[in-house]
């Protein structure tokens, strides 16, 4: 483990799955601080594509989540015949099984790294990991983590990614910030003058993620959110503005979720693997 993912790994098992106010830190930092109807309806159709993906598997499911943490996909169980979370944190394990075990589900938890799953080849009908592959510092451990999932999918079977798309067309100043970021030498210069971030930030082009996949079989990529987690944090539906925005984004989502992947900051995508 290189000694950035090690950190990671420090901060979630000493603060990120700690609970304060009844939240985790994790969810503090990078979850949603309200929750009001139009949201409450977007996150309802977005679980919704993601089922809709799975099911190209035929559940139940004998289903993976790697990366799961102290929040698993609780919206999934109900899906599957076997449930097993992959993470490399022992205290985010321990925080899934507190929520996994009132749900009645059949699963088994499992410490380990993206980078190196501990099982063989074909051993489950789905595979799932939203939020983690980008905070893998090193683009070549990301890729050895996009292979190792799609590894332990059976042929037939599918693998669904929610990732970041680091150039949203529909946020500017954001898509400008990444370019830069992503820039040799001036990149540097700008990681070394802004604040540290709590975890590292690396989200590869949408073109290069459907690269490391394309190999093992048919891949689509949608859109799974246009908000970013400034936005979806800051931008509330009880303002008169804020909740026209959210209506704007629920709409647009609602609609045309297949074809506006490059415009938000958030993708959905989808392995079916031959």
């Amino acid at each position: 483990m290189s000694p950035t993912s090690e950190e990671t790994k420090q901060f979630y098992d000493k603060v990120g799955w700690t609970l304060v106010d009844g939240k985790t830190v994790d969810e503090q930092l990078f979850g949603n601080r309200e929750m009001g109807p139009i949201r409450m309806a977007l996150e309802k159709e977005r679980a919704a594509r993601l089922r809709e993906a799975l099911r190209l598997a035929g559940p139940p499911l004998n289903l993976v989540e790697v990366g799961c943490g102290g929040n698993p996909g609780i919206m999934l169980v109900d899906m599957c015949s076997q449930y097993t979370g992959v993470d490399f944190s022992l205290t985010g394990l321990e925080v899934a099984r507190q929520r996994l075990a009132p749900t009645g589900i059949s699963f088994v938890l499992k410490q380990a790294s993206a980078m190196e799953l501990p099982f063989s080849d074909q051993s489950f009908d789905s595979a799932y990991s939203a939020h983690v592959l980008y905070h893998i510092p090193k683009v070549e451990d990301q890729a050895t983590a996009f292979r190792e999932i799609a590894r332990v999918v059976r042929r037939g079977g599918v693998a669904v990614f929610i990732m970041a798309n680091p150039h949203p067309l529909l946020f500017p100043v954001r898509l400008t910030m990444r370019l830069l970021v992503d820039t040799p030498y001036l990149g540097d210069v700008l990681n070394r003058l802004r604040p540290k971030p709590p975890l590292p930030y690396r989200p590869m082009a949408i073109s290069w993620m459907r690269a490391q996949l394309a190999p093992f079989g048919e891949v689509s990529v949608i859109c799974h959110s246009l908000d970013s987690t400034w936005f979806n944090q800051h931008v509330s539906e009880h303002s008169m503005f804020g909740k026209l925005l959210w209506a704007i984004f629920h709409r647009v989502e609602r609609r045309f979720a297949r074809n506006i992947a490059y415009l938000g900051n958030y993708i959905q995508i989808v392995l079916h693997k031959r």
